[in-house]
């Protein structure tokens, strides 16, 4: 079966979507554990889960994008 141009752009522009939200889920849920872990004593377990999401969101999230930028152009 031989594919298109069309239908191979197609492939991979769902691909770095995939990537992309997986990669944003990834750093939430990382994001949240670690701060389960490390503020759960001092800002009690759901304030440092919000935190430790919020801030794994946004160092991981660029993380992501940018990652995820460099391999389109590779």
């Amino acid at each position: 079966m031989e594919y298109n141009e069309k239908q191979i752009d197609g492939v991979i522009e769902m691909t770095i979507a995939i990537a992309i939200v997986v990669g944003l889920l990834g750093a939430l849920a990382a994001g949240a554990l670690s701060g389960l872990r490390i503020g759960k004593e001092a800002l009690g377990a759901e304030l440092a889960a919000y935190m430790g999401a919020l801030y794994g969101a946004l160092a991981g999230g660029l993380a992501v994008v940018v990652t995820a930028i460099i391999l389109m152009f590779v």
